[in-house]
């Protein structure tokens, strides 16, 4: 703690603990955890975590230590490097420490692939990508995997292990907030299962005092039946919370980033958790996100307004180069004032930027404006006299669309941006039944549901105008229980 000091950073209460539990000796004088794991919501400080635990191992050791960085790309590490961990040194003692270049200033060497800090002991602060030739040729006392949800196998402790056989002390060091998907981070979850695992066996032990596993694992995640909107979850179970975030800038977070973001970044719960009851499973959900995902031609506009008119949406379909389709939340505000003409007092302020209306969003881009007649009927008037002709959606179009949404999920030839407005509104979702089809429920959903409305009816009628996918969900069923054979089986 005293190096955290030195570098002008009093640590965190919940860092003045794992201090003091990871460096633990043994009988010998060696440390015991050899593997500390992580699991930790953003802004909580894992920057300054790792900072001075680096810096310690650096020059504190009787010999020289080689440590090694990765974060979820080279690039990533790098930016990390010059920016958070050479910038704070450089900024404390520790920086006559540090080797100077040939000009005698001291800076990182950020030569490609060499990027690193050295120091006057010879020990050497060294980056890499996460690869399976990430330390090749050293000899590590310290190996640390930032943001580690982003290794999709065990390639880079693969290669640091071997570094460390001959380093009685050395560690591993894990660290990162959940990923989407137990799936898209098998690494990390397997780290978590373990860990978790661990800790029970730990808390099973406690009364005889056995515990002899050289693995620390720590966690900080909302419980899964604690209110996630509850500022007292939060005060339970984020660590920083009350030091360096406040209770407002935590509502920020949830408001800026909606509430599956926000249950990932700051709740450490698992998208396949939360999921695992979404009509669309999560998993083929977040398997067609595709953020660089662009519109090639046939535009397809939904507005759609929620029954009490309290908000409103507008989404677009459109082709893609490559022949699947692009849907879209184009804008999605409360009230509907906003939708024929925009707001500009709303969103990024350069009226490019700001909620959009209809009208602006035809008159830029083209395209065929639909509607629900049901919802939206009211503001038909006003789309005419703003030269819109919009088109009522048929009855079964509507009752199709979400079955015909889900198949395309499934077979992977839709891609949205992996807006939370659309994901959100996935989330809270129910579902209604009409004789032998299904749609979204508006009135049983936990929450405002324009968004995914308005995208579901773009999607389809779009679809429409595709022969390929242009199918009644329906229909092999409707089919299959009026076939003879089946009136024969029923019978």
């Amino acid at each position: 703690m005293q190096v955290s000091r030195l570098l002008g950073r009093e640590p965190l209460p919940w860092v003045a603990e794992l201090y003091e539990t990871a460096f633990e000796v043994d009988a010998f004088g060696l440390l015991w955890y050899r593997e500390i794991v992580v699991v930790i919501p953003r802004q909580s400080g894992k920057s300054t975590l790792v900072i001075p635990w680096g810096v310690h191992r650096m020059t504190t050791w009787g010999e020289r230590q080689f440590m090694l960085y990765t974060a979820q790309t080279r690039g990533a590490a790098k930016q990390k490097l010059v920016d958070e961990q050479f910038y704070l040194i450089n900024q404390s003692p520790f920086r006559r420490l540090l080797i100077p270049n040939r000009q005698g200033r001291i800076l990182p060497n950020l030569s490609h692939g060499e990027e690193r800090l050295e120091w006057v002991n010879g020990s050497k602060w060294l980056i890499d990508a996460p690869t399976e030739t990430a330390a090749h040729g050293l000899t590590l006392g310290l190996g640390v995997g930032d943001e580690f949800f982003a290794h999709q196998d065990a390639r880079v402790e693969a290669a640091m292990s071997p570094t460390m056989i001959t380093v009685h002390d050395s560690q591993k060091l894990w660290l990162s907030t959940v990923g989407k998907s137990k799936k898209k981070s098998p690494f990390m979850w397997s780290k978590v299962e373990a860990g978790r695992a661990r800790v029970e066996v730990a808390e099973a032990m406690r009364a005889t005092g056995v515990d002899d596993s050289r693995t620390l694992y720590i966690e900080y995640s909302f419980p899964e039946d604690a209110d996630p909107l509850d500022p007292v979850t939060w005060w339970e179970n984020l660590p920083a919370l009350g030091y360096t975030i406040t209770q407002d800038g935590i509502a920020a977070q949830l408001d800026s980033l909606g509430l599956v973001e926000f249950l990932r970044a700051f709740g450490n719960l698992w998208g396949d958790d939360r999921g695992k009851e979404w009509k669309i499973p999560a998993d083929d959900w977040y398997a067609v996100e595709d953020p660089e995902s662009e519109m090639s031609e046939t535009l397809v506009w939904v507005v759609d307004v929620s029954p009490e008119q309290a908000f409103a949406s507008i989404s677009v379909a459109a082709h893609r180069p490559d022949g699947l389709v692009h849907v879209e939340v184009v804008e999605s505000w409360p009230g509907t004032h906003w939708v024929i003409d925009g707001d500009p007092t709303r969103g990024g302020g350069d009226d490019q930027l700001s909620c959009r209306g209809i009208a602006t969003l035809v008159a830029h881009h083209g395209g065929t404006v639909y509607y629900d007649h049901t919802t939206t009927g009211a503001l038909v008037p006003l789309m005419v006299e703003a030269g819109i002709e919009p088109i009522p959606i048929a009855v079964q179009d509507i009752k199709v669309s979400a079955a015909a949404l889900v198949m395309a999920v499934k077979n992977k030839t839709v891609r949205h941006l992996g807006q939370h407005e659309l994901t959100d509104a996935l989330a809270a979702a129910a579902t209604r039944v009409f004789g032998d089809g299904w749609g979204w429920a508006r009135g049983k959903s936990m929450a405002d549901i324009t968004a995914l409305m308005s995208a579901t009816l773009a999607f389809w009628m779009l679809s429409k105008t595709l022969p390929e996918l242009n199918y009644d969900p329906n229909a092999t069923m409707r089919e299959t229980a009026t076939s003879d054979e089946f009136q024969e089986h029923a019978q």
